[in-house]
């Protein structure tokens, strides 16, 4: 099995997402590649776009959920995507540089990243964790 992934796992009312990676910076970067999936977007690659953001600190199922309704927010409102990450540890911070493209369509609309059962766990694979989707 990859070392890092995502997958689409069944829900009843919502959807939900498997994600593992090596390391928590690998699991947001993975998290959001199957949020964007989930969304089915077509987008502009020839359109450049790059945005810095802050996420607080907490622990790390926080800073999961509040990274992902970030990227949330700016493919509503900015109607932005991003694929490439670069993450900082900062005193009460956690700082996101995203590069990406412009968002032209999407078939899906996801309203929020959801706490429901919740939990990041240690696997074989590094970190694991199972994130529901409001849509």
């Amino acid at each position: 099995m990859a070392f890092h992934g995502y997958e689409e796992v069944e829900h009843t009312a919502d959807v939900a997402l498997r994600v593992w990676s090596e390391d928590f910076p690998g699991l947001l970067s993975q998290a959001a590649k199957g949020l964007y999936e989930l969304t089915d977007i077509d987008s502009d690659t020839n359109s450049t776009v790059n945005r810095c953001f802050f996420i607080p600190s907490g622990n790390y199922e926080n800073e999961i959920v509040d990274f992902l309704n970030e990227l949330l927010f700016f493919l509503e409102e900015k109607s932005e995507i991003y694929r490439k990450f670069s993450f900082f540890e900062r005193q009460d911070k956690l700082e996101v540089h995203a590069e990406g493209c412009k968002a032209l369509s999407q078939d899906r609309y996801i309203k929020a990243v959801t706490f429901h059962d919740l939990n990041i766990e240690e696997s074989d694979l590094g970190l694991e964790v199972v994130i529901t989707f409001d849509v």
